[in-house]
């Protein structure tokens, strides 16, 4: 009887155990990112159909990025949309509520993913447009991401205080335009920890404002050289050893944001058919009727009345040490395909691991 007593308390011990796997499970994997909104079927949306039909050709369903496909955003978005985050009303003490605060946008992408060109989309249509907006502390390496949400915090009441010092008035809307992952060039130890922090950041949506992430992607491959040609490292494996850390950064602390605040945008999508960002963003970025209206100026401004995807350039990338030890320091031509074939080689191996990243903005040409 005691034998039996104890194999029904280890029986009992074991199915718990399972089913706290099992919830834990779901919490880790896209159970909470779901959305708390979902009125309609975004993929009907007549305005968000030529989004949708190219996104999925980007994210191809014969791609290597198909293992993680589903752990994105994306098959979300096309069931809901985006539908608005709906916060508590104001407090006796005055205190905004969370749909009074300001909108924060923060661009997410590698450097050399198209910052330049979204702060030229966006800056006519927000209020304030922000080129470094206090991230970091300048006084530890190169230049360092601050570690806590409270430190983050102060920064940036630091940039509100000094707008309010200039005479200029708070802003209701704002980009952060060119805060790259990681920012500028890895020329200093550390560096590659200049970047913004998204966990802190997101623990400040709906205390300072209403944060939402711009998804900046941009064929990896093309992304890795832009860099590389810049001379932004000194060797070709410190670029891909920086890429590979950043999007696995990216990517896993974007798993902790609910998905009706992202927004996956393609930089050759976007000059290839500007257009189809035009309903669908605008909703994203909640634009009220002059915004859509001046945004969809814009973007009609970059559309070329046919589909044209940007063209590839064969880059000087003769100084590293790659084409140097293969006898290419002066073949041009040579060294420059031998250096892809190496970017390339690598980062398809490793998409599963950034499937939000990894989609190919070339696709849609096919």
């Amino acid at each position: 009887m005691i034998m039996m007593a104890i194999f029904r308390a280890c029986v009992g011990l074991f199915t718990v155990l399972i089913i706290s796997k099992n919830c834990l499970g779901q919490s880790n994997g896209t159970y909470h990112r779901r959305l708390s909104a979902c009125d309609s079927n975004a993929a009907s949306n007549s305005g968000y159909s030529d989004y949708f039909a190219d996104i999925e050709k980007i994210y191809g369903q014969n791609s290597m990025i198909q293992k993680g496909y589903e752990s994105t955003c994306l098959p979300l978005h096309k069931k809901c949309g985006w539908p608005l985050q709906m916060g508590s009303t104001s407090s006796m003490g005055g205190a905004p509520s969370y749909n009074e605060l300001p909108l924060f946008v923060l661009s997410v992408g590698l450097e050399g993913a198209g910052h330049h060109l979204w702060t030229e989309l966006m800056k006519p249509v927000f209020d304030c447009t922000w080129i470094n907006a206090r991230h970091y502390r300048r006084d530890v390496g190169d230049g360092l991401a601050r570690v806590t949400s409270s430190d983050l915090a102060s920064g940036i009441r630091e940039q509100f205080a000094m707008r309010a010092k200039n005479g200029k008035r708070p802003c209701k809307s704002i980009f952060d335009a060119e805060d790259s992952f990681p920012t500028g060039a890895i020329r200093k130890t550390g560096r590659v920890y200049m970047r913004p922090d998204i966990v802190n950041l997101e623990q400040l949506d709906g205390v300072l404002f209403r944060v939402k992430y711009l998804i900046i992607a941009r064929n990896t491959t093309d992304t890795a050289l832009s860099s590389l040609r810049r001379n932004f490292f000194t060797h070709v494996d410190l670029g891909l050893r920086c890429v590979e850390q950043t999007l696995t950064y990216l990517e896993s602390a974007l798993r902790g944001v609910p998905c009706n605040r992202v927004f996956v945008a393609h930089y050759e999508h976007v000059l290839a058919k500007p257009n189809a960002y035009a309903e669908p963003l605008s909703d994203f970025l909640e634009f009220g009727p002059k915004q859509r209206q001046d945004f969809k100026r814009i973007l009609a401004t970059k559309d070329k009345g046919r589909l044209s995807l940007p063209s590839r350039t064969e880059h000087k990338l003769t100084q590293y040490l790659e084409c140097k030890a293969a006898g290419l320091g002066n073949d041009l031509a040579g060294c420059y395909r031998k250096i892809v074939k190496k970017v390339e080689t690598f980062l398809a191996d490793r998409a599963y691991m950034w499937p939000s990243f990894a989609g190919n903005g070339f696709a849609i040409g096919s």
